[in-house]
């Protein structure tokens, strides 16, 4: 069977054990932090909703042929909600997969030479490449073999899927830096020293919350040793990256931490073993090709042929040959549609399609005299559409719509610029190829922070209400010694960020620096976006228009709900980091009122307390906070000014006091959120407490709580405190809500705790916990 690249032996015995683990996990033997573990590394996560998981394909430098692109149709339409979606890293993703649908998925894909392991986790991830390697006039030499070759390298080595943190690798073919090889771990970019083929090598950077551009370490390294200098960075990073704070463990965070050149020393060492160890110079052949003297005969061209050839089709370095660029929105391509396509492919180009970084597809080696035809077929296939580059190269993540991790519906914000850019009558073509990238938070996976345009998702609480925000950021770009991070920090709700859009490209489109894009922004691009911003930073009160207060494409009013592993404990910190933000933002505009509640409500949920209004988030901060000497009791004045009815009078100075004063308690607080050793005096009681009954069959329990009614993630926190008066190994039972029941256990066992049972109960869940 043809493939890209060949899967180890190992794949086999990975298959037979996720069928296993799916076993145990459905009879309760795993639990679903055990699950979580084993699955995340091969690559499958769950989504928004329970029981429900994605799968991602990956596809070494984009490379897919046609039996697998029927394949991966077969296994959307069967096991799936019948929709792919390609990423930013040229993987394939497979969504809304069942518990039992995963491994005859994953059989399925198996059998055509397709995988999803080191698809997620703390792994080496897929190895990217330029799409138009191998035809680009600007390349050293072809990259993409090496980028399967390498593949090949690492992926039967069981070490690389239990690294600190994952391993991101990226092959450009020239200065241009089209796969971003300087934002990957490792990054490499093809040179030739004479007739030597190599890659000058790039480590350390990344996109993500902290993003950084990476480090120039090596100035030529041989095509043929790539794999070694691979294989000793990851080793470097095994054996010293952090593996106790996973926001510091990418690395990045390594190579600052301990310099560039003790990591080099390091690296030095860990490459003379491999030397030592004989490992051969690196197998690389050329990728599967069908005879491209097999052409079909010169076809009539259809409507809209010369403006498809002139916006959708590339000449490449070979002459006669058109590489050609099939949109996706978003990433998007039905199962139908991709069986279809595969049957293009199969007699059009060189017999394989490659994903983009711009979540598009690509079809190569098209001689001249086919382009009519495959025009006319892709057109069939409502596949010849010819957005403009802006539209084209807009990317957007999963976003909040079934990521865990996502805080907005990213989606559904492309699809509101993309409706509002196509309506407002822009001369989107004479913008070139700028692009907007959107994460639906500050995790980069739509890579914002390489975008001339970079938004990412953020909450924030406006008159007790969360709103769907997003940070602007502007000016991102790659190219080797060029790349620069998008920069900025302000914030505009959703709703606004169409019209912000529009008004800024239009601005642009006036300047006397269009079409230069870099130079607008350096001579007034960056002050004209800001007062653009100001302009639509205004929300509505709810009662006005609740618009602002619905993300894109929800049916429900913003939440946070749903947000991250162990949704309970993760919550609470969600909720204080919006409300803190959401404080500082309203200090910065002078809005002390605002900037004071906000502060005050801030840390309420880290003892159980949850404010109905402004007045009781004020009374209760007074009391747990102030009352016990967390905070000055100086904060009282100003305290008092909000609740007089005189009206409210402070200085900036005292809430901005204030504001410093919670966030620094934040920032101390540990991951069982403690400020200082717990005291209960004034802690409320549960309703029902017990000690040394019996319950469970053979559990004896020495607390019990009856937290139903409390509502995630308050009710982790009641179970939290009152963990922490109990000494270690004592029994708590809980008596939870449906929501309560599902989360409150994983959130604490991922604190150290043991849950030793978890049952259903008529409507509430009984939970038991021995303390850790």
């Amino acid at each position: 069977m043809q493939t890209i690249y060949n899967l180890p032996e190992s794949i086999k015995d990975d298959l037979a054990r996720f069928e296993e683990e799916i076993k145990q996990f459905k009879d309760g033997t795993t639990s679903p932090t055990e699950f979580r573990t084993f699955r995340v590394p091969q690559g499958v996560y769950e989504q928004r909703e329970e029981g429900i998981f994605m799968l991602r394909v990956r596809l070494a430098a984009g490379g897919v042929l046609p039996h697998q692109m029927r394949t991966l149709a077969s296994a959307s339409r069967k096991y799936g909600n019948g929709i792919l979606h390609a990423t930013t890293r040229q993987d394939i993703q497979i969504h809304r997969v069942t518990i039992d649908d995963i491994h005859p998925a994953l059989m399925e894909l198996y059998s055509a030479g397709l995988s999803t392991k080191g698809g997620g986790g703390n792994t080496v991830r897929n190895i990217t490449a330029c799409y138009d390697a191998g035809v680009c006039a600007q390349e050293a030499f072809d990259v993409a073999p090496y980028a399967v070759a390498v593949t090949e390298f690492m992926l039967p080595d069981p070490v690389n899927y239990q690294l600190p943190r994952k391993y991101k690798i990226a092959f450009s073919g020239c200065p241009d830096d089209c796969a971003g090889a300087t934002v990957n771990d490792l990054g490499c970019i093809a040179k030739k020293r004479g007739d030597e083929l190599g890659f000058a090598v790039h480590v350390g950077g990344g996109l993500g919350a902290n993003s950084r551009v990476a480090k120039s370490f090596l100035d030529f390294v041989p095509a043929g040793e790539i794999h070694l200098v691979a294989e000793a960075v990851k080793r470097v990073f095994d054996k010293h990256g952090n593996r106790k704070n996973k926001h510091r463990a990418r690395l990045r965070f390594l190579i600052e931490q301990m310099g560039l050149e003790r990591f080099r020393e390091l690296y030095e060492a860990e490459l003379s073993g491999l030397r030592k160890n004989g490992l051969s110079v690196l197998k690389v052949r050329d990728l599967p090709s069908r005879d491209l003297t097999k052409t079909e005969a010169e076809a009539s061209p259809h409507d809209g042929f010369a403006v498809w050839r002139e916006k959708n089709t590339e000449p490449q370095k070979q002459s006669g040959y058109y590489m050609v660029h099939i949109p996706l929105l978003l990433g998007d391509i039905t199962a139908d549609t991709l069986e279809k396509l595969a049957d293009v492919v199969e007699i059009h180009g060189e017999g394989m399609a490659r994903t983009t970084q711009s979540q598009n597809m690509v079809i190569r080696w098209v001689h001249e005299n086919e382009l009519a035809a495959l025009h006319g077929k892709l057109a069939d296939l409502e596949l010849a559409e010819t957005p403009a580059p802006i539209l084209r190269n807009t990317v957007a993540c999963a976003g909040a719509a079934t990521c865990k991790l996502g805080i907005c519906l990213s989606r559904g914000l492309a699809r509101a610029i993309t409706n509002k850019l196509s309506s407002d009558g822009l001369d989107l073509d004479g913008l070139g190829e700028l692009n907007i990238n959107i994460s639906g938070c500050p995790n980069s996976c739509g890579r914002h922070p390489i975008g001339q345009i970079g938004l990412f998702g953020a909450a924030r609480r406006i008159g007790g209400r969360l709103v769907p925000h997003y940070v602007v950021q502007l000016g991102g770009r790659v190219s080797e010694g060029k790349t620069k991070l998008a920069q900025g920090k302000t914030t505009i709700p959703a709703h606004n960020i169409p019209g912000f859009i529009v008004d800024f490209l239009r601005a642009f489109q006036d300047s006397p620096q269009h079409p230069d894009y870099d130079a607008f922004l350096e001579a007034q691009g960056v002050d004209i976006a800001d007062q653009l911003a100001d302009k639509h930073k205004h929300i509505p009160s709810f009662e006005e228009d609740k618009n602002h207060y619905f993300d894109y494409g929800a049916e429900s009013l913003f939440s946070l709900a749903g947000r991250g592993p162990g949704e309970c404990g993760a919550g609470v910190f969600d909720l204080i980091e919006v409300d803190l933000a959401s404080a500082h933002e309203a200090l910065e505009k002078g809005d002390l009122f605002s900037a004071t509640v906000l502060s005050t409500r801030a840390l309420l949920v880290t003892q159980g307390q949850e404010a109905k209004d402004d007045v009781e988030a004020l009374d209760l901060f007074d009391k747990w906070f102030i009352e016990s000497g967390l905070v000055s009791k100086t904060f009282r004045t100003l305290i008092e000014s909000v609740r007089s009815s005189e009206g409210f009078e402070a200085d900036s100075g005292d809430v901005s006091a204030l504001v410093n004063a919670v966030q620094n308690l934040y920032d101390n607080m540990d991951q069982s959120l403690r400020f200082q050793p717990v005291t209960t005096e004034g802690a409320s009681e549960p309703e029902d407490v017990s000690a040394a009954h019996t319950a469970d069959d053979e559990i004896a329990v020495d607390r019990e709580a009856d937290f139903r009614g409390v509502v995630c993630p308050l009710n982790y926190v009641k179970t939290k405190l009152l963990l922490e008066q109990m000494p270690s190994g004592q029994v708590l039972a809980i008596l939870l809500d449906e929501e309560g029941g599902r989360n409150v256990p994983e959130s604490a066992s991922q604190d150290g705790h043991e849950v030793l049972s978890q049952k259903k109960e008529g409507e509430y869940w009984r939970v038991v916990v021995r303390k850790g």
